[in-house]
Order: structure tokens, then sequence, then C-alpha cells
């Protein structure tokens, strides 16, 4: 059984000044987001914001994969100290997304 949620995976990373970096995502894990980014990152959690406008009927499906790309994002961002954007497909989405374990 796959989660299928209104929107597919998406994200922004922008850094800031002194280290501080801000994850604009549609995770359902906020305070996950924010200390894995700021481990990868080697800030403490303070430098790093994570907002969510909304999210509704995720279901589950955006939890762990939202959490891993936001680090991932965000090394290149503050790397080329530029914002990078984040999004794939409904269909690349729904081949990346875990379905409920049996």
């Amino acid at each position: 059984q796959e989660h299928f949620y209104l929107e597919p995976h998406a994200l922004l990373a922008v850094p800031g000044e002194n280290g501080e970096m801000t994850i604009h995502s549609c995770t359902q894990c906020v305070m996950k987001t924010q200390r894995t980014v700021a481990g990868c990152l080697g800030v403490p959690s303070s430098k790093v914001a994570v907002k969510v406008k909304r999210i509704g009927g995720g279901f589950g499906g955006k939890e762990t994969f939202s959490t891993f790309t936001a680090a991932r994002i965000a090394v290149a961002s503050a790397r080329l100290r530029r914002p990078i954007k984040w999004s794939v497909g409904r269909e690349e989405d729904m081949l990346l997304s875990g379905g409920r374990h049996p």
C-alpha cells in the first residue's frame, strides 16, 4: 500500500549569515529535520529554522525521506552559499516514497 499525499516532496534551503540555514519544507517532522540539518552542517540547532506552511493528509509519508533530503540540500546550499530548490514530480515521488510495512 502506497502513501498518497496531495503534494509531492519539495523543499527550499536558504543559507543565512553566520552558519544559519532556513529550510522551507513539507515535512511532518520539523524538529527531526532541524536536528539532522544542524548535525550535517556542524552548527547548533538554533542556527537552523525549518518552516512548514501547512501539511495535511501526509499519512506518515512525509517523515523520514524529507528529513534526509533536507540535510543533503542544506549541505549543498551552505557550500554554494546560495538557495537551492528541490522537488520531484508525482511519478518519481511514488518511486521514492515507501509503502506500508506488511
